[in-house]
């Protein structure tokens, strides 16, 4: 059986609540959110990245919007995934990235903001 806090519209395990809390938010600095839009691919990253983005990775919040990456006719776009499987995913703003690379990073900082470690 898996307890959830319901605080904040947070539904993380107790487990996760405290990691977010006590260890992940202290990673995120300036200096991390730089080193993530600077991250070429097959770069070496450093510990605490790597550990902010495999705890995001590993904790999709059922009541958090799940992000892709869509290509359009003019650059990439960030959409939201729908909560219904099948049905189709609606655009999370009206930004356009040149890249992949820029809209990946467009996601990082959304799920950050999500999880309440961005203003």
């Amino acid at each position: 059986m898996s307890i959830f806090l319901r605080g904040a519209g947070m539904g993380l395990s107790i487990q996760d609540e405290f990691i977010r809390a006590n260890r992940i938010r202290a990673l995120v600095t300036p200096e991390l959110l730089a080193e993530a839009r600077a991250d070429p691919p097959r770069a070496r990253r450093s510990a605490a990245l790597v550990e902010v983005l495999d705890f995001l990775r590993r904790n999709p919040d059922p009541e958090l919007p799940r992000y892709a990456v869509l290509r359009t006719p003019d650059g990439f776009a960030v959409v939201r995934r729908a909560p219904v499987r099948g049905a189709p995913p609606t655009p999370d703003g009206d930004d356009r990235h040149t890249t992949r690379r820029e809209a990946e990073h467009a996601v990082l900082l959304r799920r950050l903001r999500d999880y309440g470690m961005l203003p």
